[in-house]
């Protein structure tokens, strides 16, 4: 049924451009002002240790140590606030101080070195941390600073090795996987629609704002068992704690314009975080010279609040709300008719989130709802749906004193519901208005079980292992799934680490799927195993991975040709992904980083041939076979800042048209496909490139103004076929994201904790 939606990629074509309307403040620096604070950091021998990063926690001010293990800087900010320093490889240490305006404030710390940090996304494999921890490979200033990412989580993703570049939108793509098999969530809730201006192959950019969010923990494989359901990859998303300060943030841009609030109600206790946003891109487009692509530009705003109360100093309680609306209307080529896509989509999630301590161990549970309605017209497709997912989650962690064990339990029920309404092409590829259709009206609900168990165990300096295994039950399926799940850290020194990974995954179709026949009633599990290895480094100043990995599918879920849902798909991936990095904020001037993805993978797909719909295995498509990232951003002069992005990626395969046949009664033709992916588009390239400027004044206050252009190089790339009537001649179609200029500003009001 969904995969009528399929020729709704080109829409995706047309309104990309808004990435760059969300681009907000792209560069950031350390405020100058009243209080000085500086001093030096040592290791436990008195050595002094240079890159290390002091910063006042919650804020972007801050410094990096020298190699003499020496810092400094100054701040506007007064009363109580906490000095967080990290360095990888040893144990992060905070201070709680008195800023005082007018004083110099000298602070020493010695920071005590740990061979293995026994935190999740150390001992897993393939994962990636963004926010101030200890494995951190980005911090969340570094996602809003990269160029071309729009201040997007899921684009700053895509610069990670295991992530495709099928297209130029958010669309997470890991390793050979479809968009579907990664899974998104936020303080334990799932986002169930995690993109803005969807498309089947995700959208434009994501639904959650990052300054929403404290950090996160990407994998794009060989992730713990207290994940599930999902065959790749996984984001699980953390919203912010407490704010310190009360902050006003306004941005207005070419194409939008946002508004922000953190409030302290009371400081320590209780604090409120409220943002909106409203995207106008009319005048975006005239300036850019595209608005005749559009019979209604799109358009939209996002909303959030959230509030945070710390009843004890271990417990904590979050009310998260967001909502988000977009809007468009855009001119679509079809080989049989001039069509006019029109769509709206309302996106909902609400999440109370708790944690707390009893002992030795941490808990956290969640009670979440998610809502997303969208209505659809292209041709004959005229499609209302409705997704909605309710969610109780709770998990356990012990984690002794002397750290040489870690216990990790947990459990959770998940209500999911799909219902449409409406008219769907009898063939998903066929939307011209005269042609065969059906109406639908249906509504499913099924109810997912899941828990798991994991010990994570420090055998000595070198060797730490994790062994567990989760079960999933969906009330659609007759079948329980059962994963295993281990992996191995093994450290070969203080700075280099071989780690390995090996689990089994599982993930259901939807409740929709069970209900095209009686025949899809007995669908199983999609399955995957993973299997990694690799070598990871992390010195003082830089990071380096490379990992190599076998992904073997089975019983993939295929709409066969009367509709209805099989388990006749199967298929492996097989691939290299190497990452270096080097620097970050506030450490060094000049910081980057460069990812590299190998990938060959075959996968079960259906073609069309002149007697109908079979199956056969080709290349999958999202075999990306070589996809390369360049980030590199630098602070040039005074408080001015500029980077660029370059990326490369070889052309996903396609299925060609070979020929055509004009259909019995009717007056459009019908498609015949050649082999499965035995074509490959061009290859796909972009730079992107920022420049800013910082500008300080008052007490703590500031302005970024800020200019990007975003494919500098003007490259057109290819992203598809179009077809003449009857399927005799074919063009390309190409992107209409050519040269594309964005400017606007940010301004940041603060308001001091003593003035409150």
């Amino acid at each position: 049924m969904m995969q009528a939606t399929d020729r709704l990629r080109t829409i995706f074509l047309a309104i990309i451009v808004l990435a760059l309307s969300q681009v907000g403040s792209t560069t950031a620096h350390a405020q100058p002002t009243d209080t000085r604070v500086y001093g030096k950091v040592v290791d436990g021998s008195g050595t002094p240790l240079p890159y290390v990063n002091v910063v006042l926690e919650g804020t972007i001010e801050g410094a990096a140590t020298d190699e003499a293990g020496m810092y400094a800087f100054t701040t506007s900010r007064a009363g109580a606030h906490t000095i967080f320093v990290s360095m990888i490889g040893y144990e992060s240490i905070s201070r709680t101080i008195e800023l005082v305006p007018g004083e110099s404030i000298e602070l020493d710390f010695v920071l005590k070195e740990t061979l293995i940090n026994m935190e999740e996304a150390v001992v897993t494999a393939s994962s990636y941390v963004t926010g101030i921890e200890d494995a951190a490979t980005l911090q969340t200033l570094e996602v809003v600073t990269t160029p071309g990412a729009a201040a997007d989580i899921l684009l700053a993703i895509k610069t990670f090795p295991g992530t495709a570049m099928v297209d130029e939108g958010a669309g997470l793509f890991v390793r050979g996987g479809d968009v579907n098999e990664t899974v998104l969530h936020l303080d334990q809730a799932t986002v169930i629609h995690p993109y803005k201006y969807e498309s089947p192959t995700g959208g434009v950019f994501g639904t959650i704002p990052p300054f929403l969010v404290d950090g996160t923990y990407f994998s794009s494989g060989g992730f713990s068992a207290k994940y599930g359901n999902a065959l790749s990859g996984m984001l699980a998303m953390r919203s912010q704690n407490l704010p310190l300060a009360t902050t006003y943030s306004v941005n207005l841009g070419l194409a939008a314009a946002s508004v922000g609030l953190s409030l302290p109600i009371v400081p320590g206790k209780l604090g409120v975080r409220f943002s909106g946003n409203r995207s106008f891109t009319e005048l975006m487009m005239n300036v850019n010279r595209i608005a005749d692509e559009f019979v209604q530009t799109p358009r939209g705003w996002d909303g959030n609040l959230s509030i945070q109360y710390a009843y004890s100093t271990t417990g904590q309680v979050k009310f998260f709300n967001f909502s988000t609306f977009d809007r468009l209307g855009v001119h679509v080529n079809e080989p049989s008719f001039d069509a006019v896509f029109q769509g709206e989509s309302v996106s909902r999630l609400h999440n109370v989130h708790w944690t707390d301590l009893f002992g030795p161990w941490f808990l956290e549970a969640s009670l979440s709802a998610s809502r997303y309605q969208s209505n659809r017209t292209l041709g004959l497709l005229d499609l209302e749906q409705t997704d909605w997912a309710g969610k109780i989650r709770l998990d356990a962690e012990r984690d002794p004193e002397e750290g040489q064990y870690r216990i990790l339990a947990g459990a959770e029920v998940e209500q999911l519901e799909n219902r449409f309404t409406g008219i769907l092409p009898t063939r998903n590829d066929i939307l011209d208005p005269d042609a065969s259709s059906y109406r639908v009206q249906s509504n499913d609900l099924g109810t997912r079980f899941g828990g798991y168990g994991e010990l994570e165990w420090k055998w000595s300096r070198r060797i730490a292992t994790r062994v567990g295994g989760r079960f999933d039950k969906l009330s659609l399926s007759d079948q329980w799934t059962f994963d295993p799940r281990a992996s191995l850290l093994f450290a070969i020194d203080t700075n280099t680490e071989f780690r390995m990974a090996w689990g089994i995954y599982h993930q259901y179709a939807l409740p929709y799927q069970y209900a095209t026949s009686p025949a899809s009633l007995h669908l199983k599990p999609q399955r995957s195993q993973h299997f990694i290895a690799g070598f990871h480094i992390d010195k003082q100043s830089w990071q380096a991975r490379l990992e190599g990995y076998i992904k073997p599918y089975d019983r993939l879920v295929l709409e066969n040709e009367q509709n209805d849902y099989t388990n006749e798909g199967e298929g492996i991936a097989r691939g290299v992904d190497a990452f270096f990095k080097y620097g970050g904020f506030l450490m060094t001037r000049v910081n980057g980083w460069v990812s590299y993805s190998y990938l060959t993978s075959n996968r079960t797909q259906q073609r069309y041939t002149s007697s109908g719909a079979v199956f056969e295995r080709g290349p999958s498509p999202f075999d990306i076979s070589h996809n390369l990232t360049l980030v590199a951003k630098a602070r040039v002069v005074g408080f001015w800042s500029t980077g660029f992005t370059y990326r490369y990626a070889t052309g996903r395969p396609i299925t060609p048209v070979t020929s055509a046949f004009l259909a019995e009664d009717q007056g459009y033709y019908l498609p015949i496909q050649g082999p499965v992916g035995s074509e490959r588009l061009p290859s796909f390239q972009r730079l992107d490139m920022n420049l800013s400027y910082y500008l300080p004044f008052g007490k703590g206050h500031n302005a970024t103004f800020y200019f990007a252009v975003s494919n500098l190089l003007n490259r057109v790339n290819v992203l598809g076929y179009e077809y003449s009537t009857d399927y005799s001649q074919r063009t390309e179609r190409r992107s209409n994201y050519k040269r594309f200029v964005y400017f606007g500003v940010s301004m940041n009001i603060n308001r001091l904790p003593n003035s409150l």
